[in-house]
């Protein structure tokens, strides 16, 4: 159901969603800045904390403390200064892009990119944090969370012609919620349900998507409500 490709998107018109220049310029300036001043105080830190009565972490502080010298301060800011551009773009990385087009869009997060072209798209809807682009089959083509405002997504579906549902997911109806061994589920899903559980208890995030893709594949659609699982049933993929 995914359509993963290359290139440019099509079209000089375009709206992008979740990222622009001011987020990049404040998330790496901000946390460049950050780490620069923490590594620079950083010997000053030191030598006050180990005046406290107790104190986590008491070996690399004393380490720090120990090698204190004039050219400390400037090394440490600017190992601060890298750590905060690496952390910016650890947290740029996770952000979900969207390109828009009149023709299609373009989905890029963690590195990945997603290609739908508008005659795959039935429809566009937010279930809570996650924006959620179905087939025209039923089949969900995209669930993933968002970083933008629900107005701000929903103006830009519109305008560039997609179908919003304003009221949501139309087959929110058709969910019933999973329990161990549930009979109506067969005994291959039902195991990708409970270990689909854990992940989620347990915040894997990579598992929880990856075993979601393999549900699907057995005609089962899923969505979460922490931790609970909620099912329907759709065609099998392939």
């Amino acid at each position: 159901m995914f359509y993963l490709m290359s290139g440019e998107i099509n079209s000089s018109s375009k709206t992008i969603l979740g990222y622009s220049k001011a987020l990049g310029i404040l998330l790496y300036g901000g946390f460049s800045i950050l780490g620069l001043l923490l590594g620079y105080f950083l010997p000053r830190i030191a030598d006050w904390a180990l005046k406290l009565p107790w104190l986590p972490f008491e070996g690399p502080i004393k380490l720090i403390h120990a090698l204190n010298g004039p050219w400390l301060p400037i090394i440490l800011a600017a190992l601060g200064c890298i750590a905060g551009i690496v952390i910016a773009y650890i947290a740029i990385k996770e952000i979900l892009i969207i390109t828009l087009t009149d023709q299609e869009i373009l989905l890029e997060k963690d590195e990945q990119k997603t290609r739908l072209l508008n005659e795959q798209i039935e429809s566009v809807f937010l279930d809570g944090k996650e924006l959620v682009i179905l087939g025209k089959s039923g089949h969900e083509l995209v669930r993933e969370k968002h970083d933008d405002s629900p107005k701000k997504i929903c103006d830009a579906f519109i305008k560039h012609g997609y179908s919003w549902l304003a009221e949501g997911d139309p087959f929110k109806d058709e969910y019933r919620r999973w329990v161990p061994d549930s009979p109506e589920l067969s005994l291959s899903a039902n195991a990708l349900m409970k270990a689909r559980e854990m992940a989620l208890k347990n915040n894997e995030v990579k598992d929880v998507k990856e075993l979601r893709k393999e549900l699907e594949k057995l005609g089962y659609i899923v969505r979460d409500e922490e931790t609970c699982q909620y099912w329907r049933k759709v065609e099998k993929i392939g």
